[in-house]
């Protein structure tokens, strides 16, 4: 099992994939696409499920498509980071709630 070092502490992959959980993620998809969302939960095939997650193609500056619940198979997954400019996305599902 691999460990991550940090400034103080040592952590397991388990540790630090379990920090992830509830993390607004970008996900960029093998199509290009890129999917923007909440990580929920993945499994040992390195499958992902995403909560509200919006859809855009190939930069994240067009119009977002909200998807809502998305299961991204672990093998189309080029890269995964921590989205810092969620507050777009956040705005954008506030609106849509309150349009129901």
């Amino acid at each position: 099992m691999a460990t991550v070092a940090t400034s103080a502490t040592t952590i397991t992959d388990k540790e630090f994939v379990r920090g992830l959980i509830n993390k607004m993620l970008r996900v960029e998809i093998s199509d290009g696409r890129i999917l923007i969302g909440s990580l929920l939960c993945t499994d040992r095939d390195r499958n992902l499920i995403i909560g509200g997650a919006a859809e855009y193609w190939n930069t994240v500056q067009g119009e977002p498509r909200l998807l809502g619940l998305v299961m991204v198979p672990g093998k189309h997954i080029v890269s995964i980071c921590v989205d810092t400019s969620c507050s777009d996305v956040t705005k954008l599902l506030e609106t849509y709630d309150k349009s129901k």
